[in-house]
């Protein structure tokens, strides 16, 4: 992305974060009025809002422990804000109700429901379901899908393909998340298995720094370890982050075909907002097809679940993505199904299935409320057709 178009997209994304920062504020100002807790929430509630700023400029550099901590602390409160804006709004939407109507009597307004009290209503309850979706972020389950793909040249009438996207190793989710991701992948024995994209949270350093490759080269498939890139890729240092995680065994597919063994085809495509970032763009479909073997299974990962219509036509058998986190924070889920055909979970069309996962780390706050993080593991039925 260009320096000028991101500079417009930070002071549009700062305005908008400020306008709803003070409007919470002043609702809760109002509440407390005249109550001498008004001074505590002041001092708070800013001092909140400056961490998630200052988090977010410490953890693009090289991140220490206290950068870590600004910057943790700081997004968590970002999902906290969510839920107290939503509250504030449905107190709002019911005084405009109120005001029109009298349907809350007198008695309820100056006491359960005086300002006060709605105060504290607000503040336990986005507490309570930020530290319920903290919990969830950080306890990802594994989803088994069974499908039968036909094919009739393969070396193997089966195959297990464990799929993980949006990982997002950084300073958000370190080495704990890292060895968790590995512990996981190993339970299952898969044959394959397959990075979706995101890999890494935009900035390679912490995860450089305390070298999180380790953990990744002791994933064990026999046939192979393998990633694509991102939109975070790019957002960082691809280059960087692309030949550390090679040195640590993990084979980067980037707008071409692999025949692993015979048995089946793996085609991985650079992230589609690639040109965003960078001076080049990703190759069609239709070019990197040009070194496909029609007769065996052809496995599809695109991190953002697009051009579903060309996969089709060029006989991918299974297309993988993630990158919508299927919203992470509800309701935003509402906003990535009207914005991707299939933002979440398995779908056909024509002779292609698709899946896009929910993913298994977190952007921003390390928080899921709404939706689980997973590892997918496919196990696929190669029958000779």
């Amino acid at each position: 992305m260009k320096q000028s178009m991101m500079m417009i997209f930070m002071a549009i994304a700062i305005l908008v974060f400020g306008t709803i920062a003070w409007y919470i504020y002043s609702r809760g100002a109002l509440a407390l009025e005249g109550n001498s807790m008004l001074s505590v929430f002041t001092w708070a509630f800013w001092l909140l809002v400056a961490t998630f700023f200052v988090g977010q400029i410490l953890e693009r550099g090289e991140p220490g422990v206290f950068a870590t901590i600004i910057s943790r602390t700081g997004s968590v409160g970002l999902a906290f804000l969510l839920y107290l804006l939503l509250f504030v709004l449905f107190v709002d939407f019911v005084r405009v109700l109120q005001h029109y109507f009298h349907f809350i009597p007198t008695s309820l307004t100056s006491g359960l429901l005086s300002g006060k009290m709605l105060f504290i209503y607000g503040l336990s309850l986005s507490t309570v379901i930020t530290i319920g979706g903290f919990v969830n972020a950080h306890n990802p389950i594994v989803k088994e899908i069974n499908l039968e793909i036909g094919k009739k040249n393969s070396n193997r009438d089966s195959l297990k393909v464990l799929l993980a996207t949006d990982v997002h190793l950084g300073v958000m989710l370190g080495k704990n998340h890292a060895q968790k991701l590995v512990r996981q992948i190993n339970a299952q024995k898969p044959d394959i298995v397959l990075f979706g994209g995101d890999l890494v949270d935009h900035n390679p350093s912490p995860v450089m720094k305390y070298d999180m490759g380790t953990y990744i080269e002791k994933i064990n498939a026999p046939l192979g370890v393998y990633a694509v890139t991102g939109n975070h890729e790019f957002m960082g240092k691809p280059d960087v982050t692309i030949n550390y995680f090679t040195k640590h065994g993990v084979t980067y597919i980037r707008d071409t075909i692999l025949n692993i063994d015979g048995i089946v085809q793996i085609l991985g495509r650079d992230d589609k907002d690639k040109s965003q970032f960078t001076q080049d763009a990703r190759k069609s479909m239709d070019e990197i097809m040009k070194n496909s073997a029609t007769d065996l299974p052809l496995l599809l990962i695109d991190h953002q679940p697009v051009e579903y219509d060309k996969a089709s036509e060029n006989g991918v058998d299974l297309m993988m993505s993630g990158h919508t986190h299927k919203g992470q924070l509800w309701p935003l889920s509402y906003i990535t199904n009207m914005v991707y055909e299939n933002h979440f979970g398995l779908m056909q069309k024509v002779n292609t299935w698709f899946y896009t996962s929910s993913g298994y780390g977190t952007w921003g706050p390390p928080v899921r409320t709404g939706n689980r993080p997973e590892l997918v593991v496919f196990n696929l039925s190669l029958v000779k057709k």
